[in-house]
């Protein structure tokens, strides 16, 4: 039926657009052009009217008239109907198919990973990186008090909530709906876990997320996240400084913007920042990244331990040994220091 009326509605066109009414030439105007550009991107704006889209069309090679499908569109009572957006229009869509395309609003998507304990600079710079977003934009919306309040995160910024996984999102998307989906996936994941957000103050939850994002630069190995966990969880019951490395990498290279050093040295761990745990007793203000599923749920069930220190034992595949006391952990970096 559907194909029936197209067919007596490409007829009308024609008579509208050329005068002509003799058999094959009337669906001319209707079909793929013969030059047609192939699979290319055609980006509907907000506040294009339906003759600005029909002239689009046609200048890029998507559609043989504007005038047809502006007619069509009318008589479809679908001129209006049209969505923004950016679409992948296939080689040899008839101007029905395109039509029916930008009606649908099923827009092209491009497809982004967000690897563990990026932080919200480095992110911005991917999602730009792939047409998603402005980088600037993106930060700046993270650090909007109003997203903030509407999501229920403390703090100042959504650093830490953005839940690292591959999404599939819209070119030139507005900054406020990909950090409304990523922060909605970090709590949805959070859920799938058997955390329940309501069962935890905001605060408390905020301190657990940034826990997480220490935990999540330090460990290397899974089956550790727990026990590094458990290491920072017995610091803070007794008021002992963290001392965590993480903490000064992401000092220099976050607020001092300096690369990434190969080893820190004792003067990089004076460094004065409210970051610095070797400087600072309690968590950072703030998370320090962004940390996935592992990181997370050892943050909020740390191992049951008395541990206090941990020292790198494997460097090559990141494995550490734990230890309870003072003596303990200098035994461990002798020993390190020997089997070098």
């Amino acid at each position: 039926m559907r194909y029936l009326l197209r067919v007596l509605i490409a007829a009308l066109l024609v008579l509208t657009v050329s005068g002509a009414a003799a058999g094959g030439a009337a669906l001319y105007y209707t079909k793929a052009p013969d030059t047609s550009p192939g699979d290319a991107f055609f980006r509907v704006r907000p506040g294009d009217s339906l003759g600005i889209i029909a002239e689009q069309l046609e200048n890029r090679g998507f559609i043989r008239s504007a005038l047809a499908l502006r007619l069509y569109a009318r008589i479809m009572k679908t001129d209006d109907d049209l969505q923004t957006g950016y679409y992948s229009l296939p080689p040899g869509a008839s101007m029905f198919e395109v039509h029916d395309i930008l009606l649908t609003g099923k827009q092209f998507l491009v497809q982004v990973t967000i690897p563990e304990g990026l932080t919200l600079r480095r992110i911005a710079q991917i999602l730009e990186e792939k047409g998603i977003v402005k980088a600037d934009d993106f930060i700046a919306a993270a650090q909007s008090r109003s997203l903030l309040d509407e999501l229920g995160i403390p703090g100042n910024s959504l650093q830490g909530y953005l839940y690292p996984d591959t999404y599939r999102m819209p070119l030139d998307t507005a900054p406020e709906s990909v950090l409304r989906h990523m922060a909605g996936t970090f709590f949805g994941k959070l859920e799938e876990s058997g955390i329940r957000r309501e069962d935890y103050a905001p605060e408390e939850l905020h301190e657990t997320v940034i826990l997480a994002s220490i935990v999540e630069r330090e460990y290397r190995l899974p089956e550790e996240a727990p026990l590094i966990a458990s290491v920072f969880k017995n610091r803070l019951e007794i008021r002992m400084p963290l001392q965590s490395c993480a903490t000064v990498v992401y000092v220099l290279t976050e607020e001092m913007d300096r690369p990434h050093p190969e080893f820190l040295t004792y003067r990089d761990l004076e460094v004065s920042s409210d970051f610095n745990t070797y400087r600072h007793y309690g968590l950072p203000p703030a998370p320090i990244c962004n940390p996935g599923r592992t990181a997370l749920q050892s943050a909020f069930s740390p191992a049951d331990t008395d541990y206090l220190y941990f020292l790198v034992e494997d460097p090559e595949i990141g494995r550490h040994r734990f230890t309870t006391t003072l003596s303990e952990h200098n035994q461990a970096k002798q020993l390190y220091i020997k089997g070098r």
